[in-house]
């Protein structure tokens, strides 16, 4: 009789909440946004963005996409 090694299983991914809506237009005046500056971070961007109609100042964060296997 053979012995089988025994199986590696992934550990199960915790989920993730949803992600906040990536912002557009203002909230404030519904204006287009223009970005600022882009900052990296280890799981997400952060954009910078300011309201082209008010001024107003607005941070996106995008998730980073999981690398591909």
């Amino acid at each position: 009789m053979v012995a089988t090694a025994p199986r590696c299983e992934a550990e199960p991914t915790p989920a993730l909440p949803p992600a906040p809506p990536f912002l557009k237009n203002c909230p404030e005046c519904d204006a287009e946004l223009a970005l600022l500056r882009t900052i990296p971070g280890r799981a997400a961007e952060y954009w910078a963005m300011r309201c082209t109609g008010c001024g107003g100042i607005h941070l996106n964060i995008v998730e980073n996409s999981p690398p591909a296997c």
